[in-house]
């Protein structure tokens, strides 16, 4: 896939999924039901953690292997849920946010990257080992 692809696809993924400011993430996560999606790989993850109460599903295990499964094992069936996507700095969580949705799922919004709630201190915790 040469840059010009590439950059197309990003421009597609971002047009379809909403980026959000860390008050729009902090006041959807407080008053709608969510689940909070890690996309970034297993050693990202375990050397900073995660947003709190997210769930880590690699990039790299959605694109190769997707199934409905990897969100519905964390929704209860719900199918009301808003879906927060995020990787390292919201590339990574903006395609996986428009796969989302090319796969049916309507409320999907991408909350951009771990760096930039770290740096709002916004609540992680470790991974559950």
């Amino acid at each position: 896939m040469n840059e010009t692809n590439i950059q197309k696809l990003l421009q597609e993924a971002n047009d379809c999924v909403p980026r959000l400011s860390f008050e729009e993430a902090n006041n959807i996560i407080s008053t709608t039901n969510t689940l909070i999606i890690d996309v970034r790989e297993t050693s990202e993850v375990e050397a900073t953690g995660l947003i709190k109460n997210a769930v880590s599903i690699p990039k790299s295990i959605i694109d190769v292997n997707f199934d409905h499964s990897l969100i519905k094992d964390h929704t209860n069936n719900n199918e009301d849920i808003t879906i927060l996507v995020y990787c390292a700095v919201g590339i990574r969580s903006a395609l996986v946010g428009h796969k989302l949705i090319k796969n049916g799922y309507k409320k999907v919004l991408n909350l951009g990257g771990f760096s930039e709630w770290a740096s709002y201190n916004g609540p992680t915790e470790p991974i559950n080992e």
